[in-house]
């Protein structure tokens, strides 16, 4: 066999990841119609809220960053790749646990959660365990590089915290449930998109040239976390208001140096034209500040009628909405390099930004943004007739859900064009 024809035997187990991932959030999506009235007065711990929220931030999106980082870290910073068994024992076992976790939740026994979740920490540190070889052995140790360091650490503080409420819920206080939010929605997710986006906007957009100031704005943001969860220990006082105060003032300032960045790093791309799934990940990105920025003004300034709206845009407008984006420009460049790369056909090959149905693709996209629209309006409206609120909850639900359903099948299409891989002997 030639080098001209030799490519990648087997497809990247980041589809499979991605794929698997959107497939679990359906339930959770489904259970949002049900819940977001609760959710408005900030009822989250009922059986079926805690059950839906955990599958979809466990379920759908870890499954989903775990199947990111797994392509990302070789390619990003040159680094080995991570080994191919990966995918035949992570993945089932890390399915299986959530759905271990969910029946805990829905039968209220926690034990059966703790058991799920211990299950989850074991099979997420031989995971990792396998990504750092390749993540320390890396040729290219950018800033981004070393900064990603703090929200996969910050993981394993949002399990083992999860796990004590688990297996000791007697001992569990409102800090250590806002200890469990904030390191999972700020320190972990916000922080994981904050590091990523200045390795995945410049890729994506094909930018060089800018000047940004990634170590100084990963710094301010991760201290400003870092207050905020001190603020949540500290005993009620002058001393706690003053360390929130200024955990939040930090805060907000490094999401306006994170938007100045990333506005800098657009401005200075070599292409005029941006594609499709891009506008849509800059939409999520605007959701995702615009929910963290609600979430920290409604706590600085008390005022709880924005405060669950803002986590629900910051989660399903900004976290969720911005992994669908991504998936866009993902899955066919790792079909194309499974399908055409250094392949004699790849010349008749459909470009990748062609290759997944823009209006099937678009559509899901558009329902998804109205459903999440529809979703914050609901919990913001107040006083209307109940019956009303249930049913713009249920459509919000449906939207988002047929949303993603349309993506996976636009995502699953790409995996058909060209027909099966010939054999290279057959080239």
């Amino acid at each position: 066999m030639s080098n001209e024809t030799s490519t990648k035997k087997r497809l990247s187990a980041t589809v499979y990841y991605l794929l698997v991932g959107l497939v679990l959030g359906w339930p959770g999506l489904l259970a949002s119609g049900v819940l977001l009235p609760t959710w408005q007065l900030g009822g989250a711990s009922s059986p079926l809220s805690l059950a839906a929220i955990h599958l979809l931030v466990l379920g759908s999106m870890l499954t989903i960053a775990f199947g990111v980082l797994y392509q990302i870290v070789p390619i990003a910073f040159q680094a080995p790749p991570i080994p191919r068994h990966v995918l035949y024992w992570h993945l089932p076992i890390h399915v299986g646990s959530v759905v271990i976790m969910v029946v805990g939740f829905m039968t209220s026994q926690f034990t059966v959660v703790g058991i799920g979740g211990s299950l989850l920490l074991c099979s997420a540190v031989a995971y990792f365990l396998l990504v750092s070889r390749s993540y320390f052995h890396a040729r290219n140790k950018t800033t981004v590089h070393k900064g990603l360091s703090v929200p996969l650490s910050a993981l394993w503080l949002v399990i083992l915290v999860g796990l004590f409420q688990a297996f000791f819920p007697a001992r569990v206080s409102q800090s250590v449930i806002l200890t469990h939010m904030l390191l999972g929605g700020f320190a972990f997710w916000g922080g994981l998109v904050f590091v990523f986006s200045y390795k995945l906007v410049p890729m994506f957009v094909i930018s060089h040239g800018y000047k940004v100031a990634l170590a100084r704005n990963v710094t301010l943001y991760f201290v400003a976390v870092a207050l905020l969860l001190i603020s949540n220990w500290c005993p009620t006082g002058a001393v706690q208001r003053l360390v929130l105060f200024i955990g939040s003032i930090l805060l907000l300032i490094s999401l306006v140096l994170y938007v100045w960045d990333m506005i800098a790093i657009i401005r200075a791309r070599k292409k005029k034209r941006i594609v499709l799934p891009l506008y849509d990940a800059f939409l999520a990105m605007t959701f995702l500040v615009a929910g963290e920025t609600g979430a920290i003004l409604s706590t600085l300034f008390r005022m709880p009628f924005l405060l669950y709206p803002a986590i629900y845009l910051f989660a399903f407008g900004g976290l969720i909405a911005l992994m669908f984006s991504y998936m866009q420009k993902i899955v066919p460049f790792l079909w194309f390099e499974y399908r055409f790369s250094k392949r004699p056909e790849r010349k008749t090959a459909p470009l990748i930004d062609d290759m997944v149905p823009k209006r099937t693709a678009q559509i899901g996209i558009i329902f998804y943004f109205v459903g999440v629209l529809m979703g914050v309006v609901t919990m913001m409206v107040t006083g209307g007739p109940a019956t009303t609120q249930h049913l713009l909850a249920l459509i919000s639900a449906f939207c988002m859900t047929a949303g993603s359903i349309l993506l996976f099948f636009s995502l699953r299409y790409v995996l058909t064009i060209g027909g099966p891989r010939p054999a290279d002997d057959a080239v």
